[in-house]
């Protein structure tokens, strides 16, 4: 059985609402719709419907919060985890919360902040741009991150900066460690490949065989940037 760990946005999805996906968006998907997809994503279940694939497997949804089965209902034994996990944080979410409305007031940003829930716990707070401006989010991210180092919930929290949102949640909640629990309920696997155009989903592609992005995207910037440029003049 090969199994394919995917984060829809940027690989089978396009970057923006509205936009409709490349063709090599579209041939990827064909290509991976031999394995068995599972999806990673910050989305929940109403809009991971909104990605053009067949998710019949387990899930990972909410940035690794939850983790559903084959069934489509939530797997127990994760769930317990992730509930202490979120008990143990309602108050800080709350403040996260509280944090990124006053960024969007104050810096009149025009940002709208979410405090999301589930089973009646704060799950994470995040923060978006009706119009997807990416100044005002750029400028958003750099508020709320300086919140959160000069806050008690340094290193516990943790900033996600996607394209279209930004996203904090704790940093006990994350995809590798629902993809690693993912992994060792599967059956006979002979192998796994991760795709994403994330930067924040470099530590569960790395528990793949294989990992997939797009070329000259932000995961490879990323990994560019850790060696110190594009290699010029190591020769020299």
């Amino acid at each position: 059985m090969i199994v394919a760990f995917v984060n829809p946005e940027g690989i089978l999805t396009a970057l923006l609402p509205g936009e409709e996906p490349s063709t090599a968006q579209v041939a990827l998907a064909a290509l991976l719709s031999g394995a068995e997809l599972v999806p990673v994503t910050g989305l929940d279940e109403e809009g991971l419907l909104e990605v053009p694939a067949a998710f019949t497997s387990w899930q990972v949804l909410g940035h690794g919060a939850v983790v559903l089965t084959p069934d489509g209902e939530e797997d127990p034994a994760w769930r317990r985890l992730t509930a202490e996990t979120l008990e143990e944080y309602e108050g800080a979410l709350r403040l996260a919360h509280q944090a990124a409305q006053h960024i969007g007031w104050l810096g009149q940003l025009g940002t709208e902040a979410h405090l999301h829930e589930r089973h009646g716990r704060p799950l994470m707070a995040t923060l978006t741009h009706p119009h997807h401006l990416t100044h005002a989010l750029a400028a958003a991210a750099r508020e709320w991150r300086t919140w959160l180092d000069e806050s008690p919930f340094r290193g516990r929290l943790r900033l996600i900066e996607g394209t279209t949102a930004l996203t904090m949640l704790p940093r006990e909640i994350n995809p590798e460690s629902a993809v690693n629990y993912v992994l060792s309920q599967l059956g006979d696997v002979t192998l796994t490949l991760g795709a994403s155009a994330a930067p924040s989903d470099a530590a569960f592609l790395a528990l793949c065989d294989y990992a997939l992005t797009p070329g000259g995207g932000p995961v490879l910037e990323a990994a560019q940037a850790a060696l110190g440029g594009s290699g010029e003049g190591e020769d020299e």
